[in-house]
């Protein structure tokens, strides 16, 4: 049963024909995937259900409170959700390709890339599961994954908006795990000229490529211009009421650029910046951090006083003597 035709059954029902199940269900359809109230009600209905409620609807309960789990970074337990949909209704495409991401999250590459091979069987021309089929092969790690990745990232790319910085993003990512800092570079400074609301990931991955070529100055200008965004990202998680898993990926993120530009203040001989950073990532968890503060707060050692050296004594003349030398006949 498609989602419209499930809110369609959900609105024209007469309330006084609302079993407990549908009628949690129907509150939790009236929260947007974001709102934590949505996996409230979903979880309400799912402990209602009845065997007369009927298993699609049942399928469908899952994938909403799946939508919610996901929004609030819980993609463990979207993952479960999920499953638990498919098994009932294998042709939520929708649910597969919710997996597939939900699973490249949590760097299991193989599944999430069967779960988006299996949806862009039925759905070849759709940009978002290209995208999930590169995620899916760039979190393997496996020989040539990189190269695979990029591929499907160049599917995407045919298929999205010009202005969609995804698969360019996607190629840098992809050259930065083989170490070919040049290419991302060129890739992640595309993706940055149209960044759209991922201006602060594609900055902080662009920095990884200049500090890996030398170039401290314009790393530490990317992760200036990024750090901003990504402390927001952290507060919009804590009051949206984000799961401790999303919470900490947010805050790892923040501390990682701090961190990194701490780095780039080291390597550009600006000591008391650079100990102002790492005090800010090792406070948020980064052990790293805390390791360089130590170094930076210990005194310099003395430079050792400069060895005197003897003069050589001055051999005096002998007594009563007039000092001129003495020639034999």
């Amino acid at each position: 049963m498609t989602r419209g035709l499930v809110l369609a059954v959900l609105l024209a029902a007469p309330a006084r024909a609302l079993t407990p199940f549908v009628e949690q269900l129907h509150k939790a359809e009236a929260r947007s995937a974001s709102d934590p109230e949505r996996v409230e009600f979903a979880t309400r209905a799912l402990r209602a259900w009845m065997p007369e409620d009927g298993r699609p609807l049942l399928a469908h309960a899952h994938f909403a409170r799946a939508e919610g789990e996901a929004a609030l970074f819980d993609d463990p337990a979207a993952e479960e959700d999920l499953t638990k949909a498919l098994e009932i209704d294998a042709r939520n495409e929708r649910a597969l390709l919710m997996r597939a991401r939900a699973r490249a999250a949590l760097g299991r590459g193989a599944g999430a890339e069967r779960d988006a091979l299996e949806y862009l069987s039925t759905r070849p021309d759709d940009g978002e599961g290209w995208l999930a089929l590169g995620e899916a092969r760039l979190v393997q790690r496996a020989p040539k994954s990189d190269r695979e990745a990029r591929a499907a990232f160049a599917k995407a790319a045919r298929f999205l908006d010009g202005e969609d910085p995804r698969p360019s993003l996607g190629d840098g990512r992809a050259f930065l795990s083989t170490r070919r800092y040049r290419e991302a570079l060129a890739s992640l400074s595309a993706a940055a000229q149209r960044p759209q609301k991922r201006r602060a990931e594609i900055l902080t991955w662009r920095s990884r490529a200049y500090s890996a070529l030398g170039d401290w100055e314009a790393a530490h200008r990317d992760l200036s211009r990024a750090l901003p965004d990504l402390e927001r990202a952290l507060d919009d998680r804590r009051r949206t009421g984000a799961v401790k898993r999303g919470q900490d990926a947010a805050r790892l993120t923040l501390a990682d650029a701090y961190f990194r530009r701490g780095l780039a203040n080291e390597a550009l001989k600006s000591r008391d910046s650079a100990l102002a950073d790492h005090r800010q990532a090792c406070g948020l968890g980064l052990p790293p951090a805390c390791a360089r503060v130590d170094a930076l707060e210990k005194p310099e050692p003395k430079a050792a006083p400069a060895l005197k050296t003897k003069k050589a004594p001055r051999r005096k003349n002998p007594k009563g003597g007039s000092g001129d030398r003495i020639y034999a006949n």
